[in-house]
């Protein structure tokens, strides 16, 4: 198996029906690949353990559920982080993705409901610690649904959001939901501040329920700081003293949306979150 990566190499096991992990698939044709049909968790390795490894399976195993899919047999932690530790040990930090579809074919109505996996491993790379520019995107829009807080492999609002936003050569794109609501980043929750408060808008709104977002709220939480989840107007994102962007590998501070500055100074409080 090769367990070398050089820059953005890129490495994909797939669990086999006998249980072992290996870089080749016995069949590519398959419902995630057809249909979209499927979640996926984005995962930090470091120091030989997943990070937030319980939250991402609570979300995982939550997706499931509303999708109808068993997880009989679904991997457990401890074997992924055994896996990862084998192959590259515990010094390489590593970006992971876990990837658990529908089994079977069929067409649009599934033949069987039980899973297959697979995992992308690639090295990890830090998230920037500020964003110069960003925008609120007026082509894309987040559709409220029972599932669009679950990290689902159909995922091409997201593609078309991040196409535009590399076209306009801009640093994060913003995006609204259907009905108007700020929602959320390219590939992030959002999160602002304004004399104190920190305000982000809530599953209600139709964002992902990030893991990363779940241990900030957590966070401030715990130490009492006041935390808003709501529907908001841009407007409302508009009047903050400061804005940031967060997923599993960190927060990224927005300088500026449109014509408005922003202070971009960096919390090591909220940074500490995110250090093994």
């Amino acid at each position: 198996m090769n367990s070398g990566m050089v820059g953005f190499d890129t490495i994909f096991l797939y669990k086999h029906n006998d249980g072992i992990w290996a870089d080749g698939a016995e069949e590519f044709h398959n419902r995630g690949f057809l249909f979209g049909d499927g979640l996926f968790e984005t995962m930090v390795y470091s120091n030989g353990k997943i990070r937030f490894g319980n939250e991402h399976l609570e979300r995982l195993n939550e997706g499931l559920k509303i999708l109808f899919i068993e997880n009989d047999g679904l991997s457990r932690l401890n074997e992924i982080e055994n896996l990862l530790h084998e192959i590259w040990g515990n010094k390489k930090s590593l970006r992971v993705r876990w990837n658990v579809y529908r089994s079977g074919l069929g067409k649009y109505t599934p033949e069987e409901n039980h899973v297959i996996e697979s995992l992308q491993v690639q090295s990890l790379f830090p998230t920037p610690i500020q964003k110069e520019k960003a925008y609120l995107s007026q082509y894309v829009f987040i559709q409220k649904t029972p599932w669009s807080h679950c990290k689902t492999l159909s995922a091409i609002h997201y593609v078309m959001a991040n196409l535009e936003r590399k076209s306009k050569g801009f640093d994060e794109v913003i995006l609204k939901n259907s009905d108007g609501f700020v929602c959320e980043g390219g590939s992030s929750n959002i999160f602002w501040i304004k004399n104190g408060q920190y305000f982000t808008p809530s599953l209600d709104a139709g964002c992902i329920a990030g893991v990363g977002r779940r241990m900030i709220i957590s966070y401030l939480k715990e130490n009492n700081i006041p935390i808003l989840e709501g529907l908001f107007r841009k407007e409302e994102l508009f009047l903050a003293d400061q804005v940031f962007t967060s997923n599993v590998t960190g927060i990224s501070y927005i300088k500026s949306i449109d014509d408005k500055v922003f202070d971009s100074q960096r919390n090591e409080y909220l940074a500490s979150i995110f250090e093994d």
